[in-house]
């Protein structure tokens, strides 16, 4: 029996096309918006970018000096391989932007790399995340989608 009957194989074809439409999930899944550019958002989004040239990957932070550094040949962050990765990718399917409405509206996933630090004060205070950035993500969200959207948090 072959695995990857012509059905499949449509299938297939058709979910590579740049518009193509999950048929399960209702959205393409061609444009990815990480809010966040940070120690997690940024090499993880550039690694996706180098393993999936077909995504267009845009991460978004309010931080211009952030922005700005992501945009240039010195990163904000270190991590090995790096700034290669980045050099590699960046202004071909890894983009840098503090638009965050463009970003989301642009998307079909949208990653939450946000910050979420151990409480300071209140209930759980020194045990508990403050998830004060991760709740102004999804209000950010709720405010610009235009559409159905994938949203995965990753913090």
């Amino acid at each position: 029996s072959n695995a990857l009957g012509p059905g499949r194989i449509q299938l297939l074809i058709s979910a590579m096309c740049a518009d193509a439409v999950h048929p399960v999930l209702g959205v393409r899944l061609n444009k990815i918006c990480c809010i966040g550019a940070g120690y997690v958002g940024g090499p993880t989004m550039a690694t996706i970018a180098r393993k999936c040239p077909h995504i267009a990957v845009t991460i978004v932070d309010l931080n211009e000096a952030r922005i700005k550094a992501w945009n240039s040949d010195s990163l904000p962050i270190y991590e090995p391989g790096l700034v290669e990765v980045v050099k590699e990718c960046r202004g071909k399917n890894l983009f840098f932007s503090t638009d965050v409405k463009k970003g989301i509206q642009e998307a079909d996933v949208i990653f939450a790399s946000v910050n979420t630090p151990t409480k300071t004060m209140g209930v759980g205070a020194g045990r508990a995340a403050d998830l004060r950035f991760i709740e102004s993500v999804g209000r950010t969200v709720a405010q610009h989608a235009n559409g159905n959207k994938i949203i995965i948090e990753k913090s």
